[in-house]
């Protein structure tokens, strides 16, 4: 698994945490995990890019029986123990997931202020994922930092005709159709 899957799938979870178990996780050792992680895994990789480049071979069982090699020793041993540290790292990880599910703050709905959906479900589905109708979208999902709205982000499911003092011209022209969808 290269580098960007695996801070990739770390991200997913940092993300999805607090809908899959209401609470977050904590930010200081999420920080703490990341940055040793981070570090660690360039501390591990980057000295192998060098050595690749030098001509040192892969799948060697016992690369000091040649002496071209012999001065990669200390090298190897750095990585292996970089490896080690990084490795170890992960176990910060683990212990704030699983500390996180029973005492971790509890999670606001809506935790990362986003525009979409999913964040206006209940932390415990119903059957249809909304307790009555599903809401309406109105706008596209990336509606941040419009001049003159109150917040910095307006959810999707927010009409614009709530939202009047940030519309952008043509979005003051949809409130008739707004209008027109609420009459049928």
């Amino acid at each position: 698994m290269g580098s960007a899957a695996f801070f990739g799938m770390l991200a997913g979870v940092y993300h999805w945490f607090p809908k899959m178990f209401g609470r977050m996780m904590d930010t200081k050792l999420g920080y703490v995990h990341f940055w040793l992680s981070f570090i660690g895994i360039y501390m591990v990789f980057f000295p192998m890019h060098y050595i690749g480049i030098a001509g040192f071979p892969r799948r060697y069982y016992s690369f000091t029986n040649f002496d071209a090699f012999s001065s990669f020793v200390e090298l190897n041993s750095f990585v292996s123990i970089a490896a080690i540290i990084t490795f170890a790292a992960q176990f910060i990880f683990l212990f704030n997931f699983f500390y996180s599910i029973y005492k971790g703050k509890k999670a606001p709905l809506n935790p990362w202020n986003s525009n979409t959906l999913e964040w206006t479900t209940p932390r415990l589905p119903v059957h249809g994922n909304w307790p009555g109708p599903i809401p309406m979208v109105y706008r596209w999902p990336y509606d941040y930092s419009k001049p003159g709205a109150k917040q910095d982000f307006i959810p999707q499911h927010v009409p614009f005709s709530a939202t009047r003092e940030s519309n952008l011209p043509h979005e003051n022209e949809l409130i008739e159709e707004e209008k027109e969808i609420a009459k049928a």
